[in-house]
């Protein structure tokens, strides 16, 4: 399994930090952080791409976090595996993203929302010493 860090939060893996967000123990951040660099799995379809389905709420491709989750969602398939950068890079303009989507706590994201930003905080402390 592919493990990601969160500054300087232990190493976390893409299930792992998948379940957090879900329960709301984990940032948006947290999930680009392991995202990136982690290994995802999807079927393959004939042609170079993705599947992509039809649901009410837009046009959505699934995801899955491991080969496990992947035959959970899929069955017996052909797949693929790809860095979630990569297929961020390669998804079509306006399709979400469902991470396990039969999985026990299936997340839908817009890509959108897994944009990197470069960002800038500040603290200022006043004369007393307080923030």
């Amino acid at each position: 399994m592919i493990n990601g860090t969160s500054g300087g939060a232990p190493s976390r893996d893409l299930p792992a930090v998948v379940t957090a967000v879900v329960h709301q123990q984990a940032s948006p951040q947290e999930l680009l952080d392991v995202w990136l660099d982690a290994t995802v799995y999807c079927v393959r379809p004939d042609r170079p791409g993705v599947y992509v389905a039809e649901t009410p709420e837009g046009q959505v491709v699934g995801v899955c976090t491991s080969l496990e989750e992947l035959a959970r969602f899929a069955g017996e398939c052909d797949w693929f595996s790809t860095t979630g950068s990569d297929l961020l890079a390669q998804l079509p303009s306006g399709v979400d993203i469902v991470l396990d989507p039969s999985g026990s706590h299936p997340l839908r994201i817009s890509p959108g929302a897994l944009e990197i930003r470069q960002g800038l905080q500040m603290n200022y402390q006043d004369t007393k010493g307080g923030s």
